[in-house]
């Protein structure tokens, strides 16, 4: 199934901010007659993000009537709650917005040390990670088996490392749900993506709550803008590719995670990956590791002083 932004009807989950934003605005001034529904829980932040993009908001409802002009809509939604992605696809059936491509864009972290997260960070951190994406695929599935599948994983799921105790593991399973789906909906396209660092509002709010540690593992992951993000992600779709890395540090954690266990990926240069990996899983992986568990376990011993002195 071939990747392209014109002629298409667009659901992009996330839509009122980050990555899901840009990729609506992508749309609108890339093609000429894609029409977008951009779907977040709140209405007013999906207005004023339409408002951004330089559109007049409209919301989609089940007798609503789309004519040419029009191109971007938006529906609030709590994506988590499978009642109501129910009937949100009820609603873009009934305004006969059927969607050709749906990109599964929702999601974001709260970098903190596992023991200082609350339970409702948690909870979000399922709910907006995982929930959101599985509810979504599951009426994919049911309804749109045809359709090109867009989910949104992290590079985090490659290498998930302290301060991410609340967010790599909802997008480990985001990647394991991309293979399953693979399997079963053998009609559609399921695409999978690992960006890496990309600034946003989301990515601003997590450098305040990020431990020093985790920064110092990042180490070199530099964040690349919204906009250059979403156009790589872009050009590599139109290529052909499924298993996209936002960059060169997310392609090689990529090549580590296939190592001899390659499952069924399509990303560029995947043989390369497979050798890659398989080499750097011997050598150089097993070294690594034992920097970094020397490095945390000085961090807990500096951390540790500092809490003697109090």
């Amino acid at each position: 199934m071939k990747y392209g932004l014109e002629n298409q009807v667009v659901l992009i989950t996330g839509g009122s901010q980050g990555l899901g934003k840009q990729f609506a605005h992508k749309y609108l001034t890339d093609s000429a007659n894609s029409k977008v529904v951009i779907v977040s829980r709140s209405a007013q932040k999906l207005q004023d993000a339409i408002k951004d993009i330089g559109a007049q908001p409209r919301r989609l409802h089940r007798d609503a009537t789309v004519g040419d002009e029009e191109r971007i809509w938006y529906v609030p939604c709590d994506l988590s709650d499978p009642d109501a992605v129910a009937e949100l696809f009820e609603i873009l059936f009934e305004a006969k917005m059927v969607p050709t491509q749906v990109l599964a864009c929702a999601g974001g972290a709260t970098p903190k040390l596992f023991a200082d997260l609350t339970g409702r960070e948690l909870e979000i951190g399922v709910h907006s990670n995982y929930l959101t994406a599985l509810y979504v695929s599951h009426k994919v599935a049911q309804l749109l088996p045809r359709c090109h599948l867009v989910l949104f994983s992290s590079a985090a799921a490659f290498f998930p490392f302290i301060g991410y105790g609340q967010y790599a593991p909802m997008k480990v399973a985001v990647k394991s749900l991309a293979s399953i789906l693979r399997q079963e909906l053998p009609e559609a396209r399921i695409s999978c993506i690992y960006p890496g660092n990309f600034l946003s509002e989301g990515y601003a709010i997590e450098e305040t709550t990020k431990p020093s540690i985790t920064k110092q593992i990042e180490g070199s992951s530099k964040a690349i803008t919204c906009s250059e993000c979403c156009n790589r992600i872009v050009w590599w779709l139109e290529k052909g590719y499924d298993d996209i890395p936002s960059d060169f540090i997310g392609w090689l954690l990529m090549s580590m995670d296939m190592g001899l266990n390659k499952h069924n990926n399509n990303s560029f240069l995947w043989i390369v990956q497979l050798i890659l990996g398989t080499v750097a899983n011997l050598l150089i992986v097993p070294v690594y590791m034992i920097i970094c568990s020397w490095d945390i376990k000085k961090w807990h011993k500096k951390q540790q002083a500092k809490r003697e002195k109090r």
